[in-house]
């Protein structure tokens, strides 16, 4: 029996080499039924042009270095609007969306599409517009036919698009089921934001935990999570596990 396929967005600055490390443990817990599809972001990211040069950050480079070869990625760069920061945009979007267009045209299909922090907020954007409802919207001329809506969709640490031309993508709702990990503690995502993007949801299921902006790996939090994802990660022709 075919496994079930999860696309995973990582985070601003990362990769997918080093996202499949931070849910190694989910990985290895359910590997029997999933697999767990780590792409990198097609854009890379200068870390100094980003102000991101303290020495934390450069601790997390040496990281980033030492455990992958594909270095510091991004899906976009959020540019605000000096005169309405409103109607800023995120530059590179279209960009990603060609490339996991192309991803899923060779690889094929997945069921799931879980996301950290950027790769969150991009996965609520990717479940919105592979829904039926917005096979006309013009983002999604972007993604393969082939690719039908997701059975469900992860958003740990996920915002909603902040800028108003995507309004149109949550218009109709996220359709479903979803699962929200906020971390009360967030200081790069506050629950607010992550809040906001479940309130376009019309399945909405949140985790809550004490910590920031990070993966919670607790055997409670974990146990919730591979639930989730076996009551409702199924195939067009398949039941959930």
């Amino acid at each position: 029996m075919n496994k079930l396929r999860i696309l995973c967005l990582h985070g601003f600055t990362s990769n997918g080499t080093i996202h499949a490390l931070q849910i190694r443990s989910l990985t290895d817990a359910l590997s029997k039924d999933f697999d767990f599809i780590c792409p990198d972001g097609p854009h890379a990211v200068d870390m100094s042009q980003q102000g991101l040069n303290s020495p934390s950050t450069k601790a997390y480079t040496d990281y980033v270095n030492a455990n992958s070869t594909s270095g510091h990625r991004a899906w976009w760069f959020a540019r605000d609007d000096p005169i309405n920061p409103d109607t800023g945009s995120y530059e590179g979007l279209e960009q990603s969306l060609d490339y996991l267009g192309n991803y899923i045209q060779k690889s094929g299909p997945v069921h799931a599409i879980w996301g950290f922090s950027q790769g969150a907020c991009f996965a609520g954007l990717l479940t919105a517009l592979l829904s039926d409802q917005l096979k006309d919207h013009p983002l999604r001329k972007h993604l393969p036919s082939n690719q039908g809506s997701p059975s469900a969709g992860i958003f740990v640490s996920g915002f909603r698009a902040r800028f108003s031309q995507y309004d149109s993508i949550y218009a109709k709702g996220i359709d479903v089921p979803t699962l929200s990990i906020i971390g009360e503690k967030d200081d790069a995502v506050s629950p607010e934001r992550s809040e906001a993007l479940m309130a376009v949801c019309r399945s909405p299921n949140v985790l809550r935990h004490s910590g920031g902006h990070v993966i919670p790996s607790s055997a409670e939090h974990q146990a919730t999570v591979i639930k989730f994802l076996r009551e409702n990660v199924k195939s067009a022709n398949r039941e959930s596990l």
